[in-house]
């Protein structure tokens, strides 16, 4: 019975510290930056930011974020949003999003998982809520300064419902519900990360007069669908690498990245372009790869350019000038076409007395 008993206790502790192990090793998992361009290339287009670097569009029509094919789903890091894209696992836990009038939602790169990175709202009726653009730091203003075309409304009741998009208050009248609602301030903090997490669980209880399922957050081993099974969510969500440059070239494409930013470039002279911000958010670009000129050189001896010549100083021009005169005057005696050799002797006639010539006569 003992010999029973010590294999029963022996194999629960050999379980456990397997399990152990690889519970910690998926909540570990590191992966390069590029996880982001590869797994979303398929399912959109990667376009250059003047701002932002390298964002992300989705190729669905009509697609919202945190409003089109999703759910909330309450987790033990709060209001989670549960996407049907197969793509959802990354944009709508990493990063932000922000609207462009040419070409609609975009999705920003970030490195820090949250539950969803959204503002919330409510009042006695309605819960409320919006992304967040770059740049909003977590805070009660936030929620002021998103425009109200962004936000998306339902009753309370439906607030857990699998079908939530059915419930949605039409848009046209966000501007009297904002009027009447306030900012919910609930941030949590989770492994240094703060966000938002929604509506108290606690106060939807109160006025939805129900219990909330509390989900736990699991780590699916690749990207993915979010999939709600029993009591848990499960998820694809890896750390990403955030050092200062990552350069991973695929396909002859430089991703290259930075706690702020984000570039993908690329090349067909294969050369390298790395985007970085400094401290005061101002960009800085170097150029890798070309070649620099150097100085002709003959007999492995540099050829040096030519001085310039120094002009003369104005005495010695005065000086010259003035030797240059007496030259100058004797030319302009000379008569054209007789040209007279330097320093000859220049014999005068006689002149005649017209005296003498009378008396001879």
């Amino acid at each position: 019975m003992k010999k029973k008993f010590k294999i029963v206790i022996l194999a629960i502790l050999i379980s456990t510290g397997i399990s152990q192990p690889n519970e910690a090793k998926s909540q570990s998992v590191s992966v390069s930056f590029s996880v982001f361009y590869n797994s979303l290339k398929p399912y959109g287009r990667w376009m250059n930011h003047p701002t932002y670097g390298q964002i992300w569009v989705s190729n669905t029509k009509g697609f919202v974020p945190y409003s089109t094919a999703g759910h909330w789903a309450y987790t033990d890091y709060g209001w989670t949003w549960v996407s049907d894209y197969d793509w959802g696992w990354a944009p709508f836990h990493y990063g932000r999003w922000n609207y462009h009038a040419s070409y609609g939602w975009y999705w920003v790169p970030g490195y820090e998982w949250a539950p969803a990175w959204v503002a919330w709202r409510n009042n006695n009726d309605y819960y409320g809520w919006a992304p967040l653009s770059p740049g909003l730091t977590i805070g009660v203003s936030v929620g002021n300064t998103i425009p109200y075309g962004r936000w998306v409304f339902t009753p309370h009741r439906y607030i857990t419902s699998p079908q939530i998009s059915r419930y949605y208050v039409p848009r046209t009248r966000n501007v009297t519900i904002i009027k009447n609602t306030t900012v919910i301030n609930n941030v949590n903090v989770r492994n240094n990360v703060h966000y938002v997490s929604g509506p108290k669980k606690q106060d939807v209880e109160r006025v939805n007069k129900t219990t909330v399922r509390t989900y736990t957050v699991s780590n699916s081993s690749r990207p993915g669908k979010t999939v709600v099974n029993n009591n848990t969510v499960n998820v694809y969500r890896p750390v990403i690498n955030d050092n200062d440059k990552t350069v991973v070239t695929n396909n002859k494409t430089t991703v290259n990245k930075n706690s702020n930013n984000t570039t993908i470039n690329k090349n067909s002279n294969n050369e390298k372009t790395t985007v970085t911000k400094n401290s005061n958010n101002k960009s800085s670009v170097k150029e890798t790869n070309k070649t620099i000129k150097e100085p002709a050189k003959i007999n492995n001896e540099t050829v040096k350019k030519p001085k310039a010549t120094k002009k003369p100083s104005g005495e010695a021009t005065r000086v010259k000038d003035q030797k240059a005169k007496p030259v100058q005057q004797n030319a302009s005696k000379a008569k054209p076409g007789q040209d007279k050799p330097q320093n000859e002797v220049v014999k005068k006639k006689p002149q005649h007395n017209d005296d003498n010539n009378r008396r001879k006569k």
